[in-house]
């Protein structure tokens, strides 16, 4: 595979060479960072989607309207490579620049680079995506991914499931793992949603 070494702003867009209009004196450029981008990634760029236009519980398959708590459990079947895909993610900010702020849930795929880019390439219509459970405590939305891809072995199972690590080490852990989530991601493994 080539790489193709390109200039990128401080938000990640690909820098221009045209030359932009010059600063206020009182405002001191960031300079540009140097990113890699591979082939596929500049064939297949990323899309934005408007917040409005998506349905309250945007491409996630849940029973209930999401967003209440601290974040949901997913699982993504990708159609393509037929594999799943197992993740966690936040309603909220927890950082400097976004602590308080809606995340990107509602149209969020995930931190697996190679999903990302085969989402891209082939489109969603190629994925489902499923919500298993929502969580109220950051240590129980740690504990239930963790506990998820022990549970279905994922790093043992590297033919049906794009995960290929677990990293957390600890966690504080003060609900347990719902009758609901374990019955969805069973009936999701076994094909029946």
């Amino acid at each position: 595979m080539q790489f193709k070494k390109v200039l990128v702003d401080p938000k990640g867009n690909i820098v221009n060479k045209v030359k932009a209009s010059p600063l206020p004196p009182d405002v001191t450029p960031k300079a540009p960072s140097v990113r890699i981008y591979t082939p596929d990634e500049l064939l297949y760029p990323a899309t934005r989607v408007s917040r409005k236009s998506l349905a309250p519980n945007g491409h996630w398959d849940f029973p209930e309207q999401l967003g209440n708590g601290f974040g949901f459990i997913y699982v993504i079947r990708d159609t393509v490579e037929n594999k799943l895909y197992l993740g966690k993610k936040q309603f909220v900010g927890a950082g400097k620049v976004n602590k308080g702020l809606e995340t990107n849930w509602k149209s969020y795929t995930s931190s697996c680079d190679a999903l990302v880019l085969s989402i891209r390439k082939h489109g969603k219509e190629y994925f489902k995506f499923y919500a298993l459970e929502q969580y109220k405590k950051r240590g129980t939305l740690g504990w239930a991914e963790t506990w998820s891809l022990c549970f279905v072995e994922a790093p043992l199972n590297r033919d049906k499931w794009h995960n290929g690590l677990i990293n957390k080490v600890s966690w504080n852990v003060s609900e347990n793992i719902t009758t609901r989530h374990k019955d969805r991601l069973a009936a999701i493994i076994k094909g029946d949603l």
